[in-house]
């Protein structure tokens, strides 16, 4: 995953249970918190935390642009629950 995520230019993570330094580690900036004004081009969920579980694919897709990609790798969203999110689990 993490060789992945190096081929974008803008990459950030939100995640309550690591660090901001170990979230650093990773290649990448952290989020504070998950705020719909900043709108991202794709999403990977690689962790099946509550909280994303009870947000649901449409809700996430509030934080995406207009062609929203996401990839769920714990693959804990139903394929038809998000409309307009191209998704992906693996």
């Amino acid at each position: 995953m993490v060789t992945l995520l190096k081929l974008f230019k803008r990459k950030v993570c939100y995640e309550h249970l690591l660090s901001k330094e170990e979230i650093a580690g990773f290649g990448v900036n952290a989020l504070d918190i998950l705020d719909v004004k900043f709108k991202m081009d794709g999403v990977i969920v690689a962790v099946a935390h509550d909280e994303f579980k009870k947000m649901g694919l449409e809700d996430i897709g509030k934080f995406m642009n207009d062609k929203p990609v996401m990839i769920d790798v714990r693959v804990m969203f139903d394929v038809g629950e998000g409309k307009g999110v191209y998704y992906r689990g693996l």
